[in-house]
């Protein structure tokens, strides 16, 4: 009996399968065709909004990389200034100990300008503790700067060749002889005095001498600019200069050895 019902029960499921398969609605045709578009545009707009997330991130992640490669670059370009400085600091101290003198103590840099019209006088990051002593000449590849006279641990002030507190033993540049003295005269020039038997001219360049002692001979300190009319009773040739060097654009110093 149950083998019975069992195999009515399947005859029957069977039946109304095959009833609802052959009454199944099928959507009409006009139904199907005015939907299509529907679904069409869902499925681009879809599609639309991944590619714009997907656009939005990589935007993002190229942003980023950007962001890190313009910060490696701005790195990269500050070592190579730091280096680019360095090579020419050590060029300088090249062409000083091969031109001017041999003694060079080492590259200082200009920190601070004193602020008056009527003195000319610049710190340097260098002092006591880098064996900057007082009375140290100062000079740069053009020319003489001037010379220490103030020194604390880490710093020293250079009083520049135009102050008027400053004074340098002078000669003609090439051995043509004539000793004289050049003094600072504010804000930019030098006053040098000569034997009347001296035959300089303007044009002519003055370099150290041994007066004083405390310049290596032969640096050169400025070009002659003008010579003033003798009086009836001057003993001495006065000549205006024009220094070698321009203190107020000067970034760094090379520091002598004391003679």
């Amino acid at each position: 009996m149950k083998g019975r019902a069992a195999l009515l029960t399947v005859l029957g499921l069977l039946g109304l399968s095959m009833v609802t398969t052959r009454f199944q609605v099928v959507a009409p045709t006009a139904l199907r065709a005015g939907t299509a578009p529907l679904t069409r545009l869902s499925v681009v707009a879809a599609d639309n909004l991944r590619r714009a997330v997907l656009t939005v991130t990589q935007e993002r992640q190229r942003a980023g990389q950007m962001a890190a490669l313009q910060k490696q670059n701005d790195a990269l370009r500050q070592r190579n200034e730091l280096l680019t400085r360095e090579v020419s600091r050590l060029r300088q101290v090249v062409k000083i100990t091969t031109t001017q003198a041999p003694n060079a103590l080492g590259i200082a840099q200009v920190v601070a300008v004193d602020p008056s019209p009527l003195l000319a006088r610049v710190d340097v990051n260098k002092g006591s503790r880098d064996g900057v002593r007082l009375r140290m000449p100062v000079t740069v590849p053009r020319g003489l700067v001037g010379q220490v006279t103030g020194v604390s641990e880490t710093r020293a002030t250079v009083l520049a060749l135009v102050d008027p507190e400053s004074s340098v033993g002078v000669t003609l540049q090439g051995n043509r002889g004539g000793r004289g003295v050049a003094r600072g005269v504010p804000p930019d020039r030098l006053r040098a005095e000569f034997s009347r038997s001296v035959p300089i001219k303007p044009g002519d360049v003055l370099v150290t001498n041994s007066l004083g002692g405390v310049f290596p001979v032969g640096i050169p300190v400025g070009t002659v600019e003008k010579v003033l009319p003798l009086g009836a009773n001057d003993i001495n040739r006065t000549v205006i200069v024009k220094p070698a060097v321009d203190v107020g654009v000067v970034e760094d110093v090379t520091i002598l050895e004391g003679l």
